[in-house]
């Protein structure tokens, strides 16, 4: 590879930084609560007080749905969703497809029925056009909050998505920059950080940080990308460009139909035995099943499921909605098996990072903590060279409160669910709990002048929400500790525990500052 010169390197070097800079604050805010994101399953479960059942679909379903489904006319029975909510009771969405009012766009009209896994009654029921409506499925504020803050940034559609696929862009950029820049990547892996806070000392994190996640770099805005402008960009266009705007001829080239049109009336076949032998086809359990034409005689049934062990492609099997037959396994996406379809296949594992469960997960969180750690670092050093300016001097007070203003924006957040989802609309009261902590947060920036001071006082603030926010969920009717463990709620205490260690790493860590900080003057002052 031919050497870069001195000028190439010096204009590597001020893209890399400009655009790390300018986009960084949005970038860090993006990795921070796709870190989060990864864990939404089990954020959810844990902010619903832990699963009664499953959450995943078992045989035993098929009577519940068969009596929910029953008053249902003809009309809503195009097409059926069963799922789980993260409590582990049963959602029964049946459905047609109509032009919504408001939008213009097709979108799903039906009914929600949410229904007790133990009992099949139920619980509650929600008509019209409710897809976005996540409280008509039973799931959880927190989670729906956290995953839209991801996805887009809690904008508009379809704005927010095409930011956050800019921004997924712009993280390749500096992926690619920073590996061009750094030419010996293998030797600074292993960097050794040298002694006295100096700025070599902070540049040398930097680069033993960005060394370590330049792949996951790429990885991460790669995949983001794909997913932020696959929806927002690419099937508007392909809808206008191939299919004239037709979404309905679109979604029957991309997804396979029933292979007869035959509208006679005929029995569904046993949802319970089509789970079980979809589990045994699979090895892994049924997440999500979708029923076609329910009631027909040209009835189609379809199981999904996560990747079986030792692969990354999620599983979709189709089977014959009047006699239960299997069918084949078919692609995510398209009729046939093909390349396009195993490499959008792809996209989800290695952007959720849940190809192996827990433990692939939390490779992903570290890997996005480290991420975030090289955003927020470079940005310190872009200001460090330039402190001289008083623009840059405030925009590093902008980096402090974002840094730390975000994780505690997020935690009262959480604390604003727990207060009010017992008894208030917890899906309004948790992004204003978001709102609250990030304008606390700004206010302190304002008024502090101190940047080290305002550090620890967040800093502070972080851990002992973090502390506290396990008892006030427990006090505001959560699962206790005690029947976690006696119902085996796993999910419930391992998160409890994990704010907890967090809590009192950032208090241990809080001290050091403050020690490190009086050192420092006492030295200045001798």
């Amino acid at each position: 590879m031919r050497s870069l010169s001195q000028g190439q390197l010096k204009r590597l070097n001020a893209i890399h930084g400009w655009s790390g800079t300018l986009l960084g604050l949005l970038l860090y805010a993006v990795i921070v609560t796709g870190t989060m994101v990864v864990f939404a399953h089990e954020i959810a479960v844990w902010s619903m007080g832990g699963a009664r059942g499953p959450t995943h679909l078992t045989p035993g379903i098929d009577e519940p749905v068969r009596t929910a489904l029953r008053p249902i006319t003809k009309g809503y029975l195009e097409e059926v969703l069963i799922a789980t909510t993260p409590r582990g009771d049963l959602t029964v969405f049946p459905h047609t497809h109509a032009k919504h009012p408001e939008t213009g766009e097709i979108a799903e009209l039906g009914t929600v029925f949410v229904l007790d896994r133990q009992t099949g009654d139920v619980t509650s029921r929600s008509d019209g056009f409710v897809v976005d409506e996540p409280q008509s499925f039973g799931e959880s504020a927190l989670e729906h909050f956290l995953v839209d803050l991801h996805v887009q940034l809690y904008l508009p559609a379809p704005w927010g998505r095409i930011l956050t696929g800019l921004l997924g862009l712009a993280i390749m950029g500096a992926g690619v920059t920073g590996l061009i820049i750094h030419r010996h990547v293998l030797r600074d892996l292993f960097v050794a950080e040298r002694p006295g806070g100096r700025l070599a000392s902070a540049r040398d994190r930097h680069v033993l940080a960005g060394s370590w996640a330049l792949p996951f770099a790429f990885l991460l805005g790669f995949t983001g990308a794909f997913f932020s402008f696959a929806g927002s960009v690419g099937f508007p266009i392909l809808t206008k460009v191939a299919f004239g705007g037709d979404q309905e001829a679109m979604l029957r080239t991309l997804v396979d139909q029933p292979a007869t049109h035959d509208e006679r009336k005929a029995p569904v076949a046993d949802l319970n035995a089509v789970i079980a032998d979809s589990e045994a086809r699979a090895g892994t359990p049924v997440s999500l099943m979708t029923i076609a034409n329910y009631g027909q005689a040209n009835a189609e049934i379809r199981t999904f499921h996560e990747a079986p062990a030792g692969q990354l492609h999620r599983m979709q099997i189709r089977y014959g909605g009047v006699d239960g037959a299997f069918i084949k396994v078919a692609p995510i996406v398209g009729k046939q098996p093909s390349l396009g379809a195993d490499l959008v296949g792809l996209m989800f594992p290695l952007h959720f990072g849940h190809f192996a469960g827990p433990l692939s997960k939390s490779a992903w969180v570290g890997l996005g903590t480290t991420l975030a750690f090289v955003v927020v670092a470079g940005m310190r050093l872009w200001v460090r060279r330039r402190e001289g300016s008083r623009m840059w001097r405030r925009f590093g007070r902008a980096v402090t409160v974002t840094s730390y203003g975000l994780p505690l924006a997020m935690l009262t957040s959480a604390y604003a669910f727990f207060l009010t989802h017992a008894a208030l609309d917890a899906f309004w009261w948790t992004p204003a709990g978001f709102v609250i902590g990030a304008a606390g947060a700004v206010a302190l920036g304002l008024v502090l002048g101190d940047d080290m001071r305002l550090r620890r006082l967040l800093g502070t603030g972080i851990a002992f929400g973090c502390l506290a926010l396990p008892f006030v969920r427990m006090a505001t009717g959560g699962t206790a500790w005690a029947e976690a463990l006696s119902r085996g709620y796993g999910t419930v205490l391992a998160i409890d525990l994990v704010l907890l260690a967090l809590g009192l790493g950032l208090l241990f860590w809080s001290r050091q500052v403050r020690v490190a900080r009086t050192a420092l003057m006492q030295g200045a002052a001798e």
